[in-house]
């Protein structure tokens, strides 16, 4: 394994701990859940991984937010509806 590899695998096991955690204290449920942004539609729009799915929906984002492909956001069911979601912000991992 070299140094790339290691940090790369380091990083994703670190990363889905994370996500694990977040997920088990609650942080998550109901209006709050992952995304990963697979493309830009326009500056309103993007189309985006929802958790962990493998289709991805297009849904509005947050136009102040200069979304690229492959960051990991937050997406927003507004009033816990999974029909009416919001791209709010990226995340660090």
């Amino acid at each position: 394994m070299n140094e790339s590899n290691g940090k790369e695998y380091v990083y994703k096991l670190i990363s889905e701990i994370v996500r694990t955690e977040i997920r088990n204290l609650g942080l998550l449920s109901g209006e709050w859940h992952l995304g990963t942004v697979d493309s830009i539609v326009s500056t309103k729009k993007i189309n985006v991984f929802i958790d962990g799915s493998t289709s991805s929906q297009t849904i509005p984002c947050n136009p102040d937010v200069a979304f690229k492909p492959g960051d990991h956001i937050y997406v927003i069911f507004v009033n816990g509806d999974s029909k009416d979601k919001f791209a709010l912000c990226k995340r660090g991992i």
